[in-house]
């Protein structure tokens, strides 16, 4: 007797087994993930598979994503990500990848299918197509829907600021194309970025950002960087990355050292009552995208900006983080030889700063 049927039934049940996964959860920092998958909730710990339809989204703490073919998408805090459509084929190293960053910040790595089949790949935004040939790219989504694209270049390894020789010596520049319905504009510099209002407007002309990839990745841009606001005239013409040295110190020591007066004080010198963080959220974070190499000021408070409204007192051996929003004033004092990572909630606003490493503990403050 021919028992063909159970040999059909279990080559299908292998079938939809290998077509389920197609990535897993490579990177986990901070709270996991949840990826929700029809009617499921899953974490997103360290391992999961992730499979076609999946919406990944963070709160306190991010995850990157491996891909089949070595595509890398890291999903940065408050964000969320959904896989549209993944098919790879290892043998020709071939397929097509669609995913939808709805909100938050996302960063992409090219894999296989981007340098095989790079017509195959698109990233979308609530106003914007991304398509992809083989390169890094981050994409900020507002919370109504606005766009800001920056081209990164590939790089073998991880460094929170670069210098031009080093980008010309050891990364490779791809380039994307942004779209909308109204037009598309291509970028294929370093740090270059663009951003889109809305489906029915046109991408914002390139521009060059004089920002780290650090900055780039560690904040949530709920308002446009300086260089895209100012981006008025369509006929200039922008210098390269590579033309321009970030290695120029004219000046520089002076503003760090006015900045160490305003920064950094003791306990006894500075009185938090009279501080007015009224700050306007938008202008805010603005305002914390302009500032430069502060993560060089000290090596305890690496993410510190000071426009965050937090005020960072250091009274050896110990340091304090306060903020006062008008309504409500929160302060947290740790040892300053302490490594840990502490979240300063007050109402829709997250303010994240690291005590040295911040690879300990992970403190957070709430106040809605």
């Amino acid at each position: 007797m021919i028992k063909w049927p159970l040999i059909v039934l279990l080559l299908l049940t292998i079938s939809a087994s290998c077509k389920a996964g197609i990535g897993q959860v490579t990177e986990q920092i901070n709270s996991p993930a949840t990826i929700q998958r029809k009617n499921n909730t899953l974490q997103g710990t360290k391992g999961q598979q992730v499979e076609m339809s999946d919406s990944i989204r963070t709160q306190q703490g991010k995850v990157g994503i491996t891909f089949e073919d070595d595509t890398k998408v890291q999903v940065n805090e408050n964000s969320k990500l959904v896989i549209d459509d993944f098919v790879y084929d290892p043998k020709s190293k071939s397929g097509k990848l669609g995913a939808k960053i709805a909100l938050g910040t996302v960063r992409y790595a090219s894999g296989q299918i981007a340098k095989s089949t790079p017509q195959n790949v698109a990233l979308n935004t609530p106003t914007a197509t991304i398509s992809v040939r083989g390169t890094d790219f981050t994409a900020t989504v507002e919370e109504l829907g606005q766009s800001t694209i920056i081209l990164l270049p590939s790089c073998p390894d991880n460094k929170p600021t670069r210098t031009k020789d080093d980008i010309a010596n050891n990364c490779k520049v791809g380039e994307i194309v942004v779209e909308s319905d109204a037009g598309q504009v291509i970028l294929n510099q370093p740090f270059q970025a663009t951003r889109v209002e809305s489906r029915n407007s046109n991408p914002s002309r390139p521009v060059i950002l004089n920002l780290s990839e650090d900055a780039i990745g560690n904040m949530l841009i709920l308002s446009p960087p300086k260089e895209l606001k100012d981006n008025k005239n369509t006929n200039t013409i922008q210098k390269s990355y590579l033309d321009v040295d970030f290695l120029a110190v004219t000046g520089l020591e002076n503003a760090l050292d006015k900045m160490q007066m305003q920064i950094w004080q003791d306990r006894l010198s500075y009185t938090f009552l009279d501080a007015s963080f009224l700050n306007n959220v938008f202008d805010m974070i603005a305002d914390a995208l302009n500032e430069k190499l502060l993560d060089e000021v000290d090596t305890v408070l690496p993410d510190y900006r000071k426009s965050s409204g937090v005020i960072a007192v250091k009274d050896d051996p110990f340091v304090t983080l306060c903020r006062d929003s008008g309504q409500d004033k929160q302060c947290i004092t740790t040892p300053i030889n302490q490594s840990a990572t502490v979240y300063q909630t007050q109402g829709s606003v997250t303010i994240k700063n690291r005590i040295n490493q911040g690879t300990g503990t992970v403190i957070t403050l709430i106040q809605r």
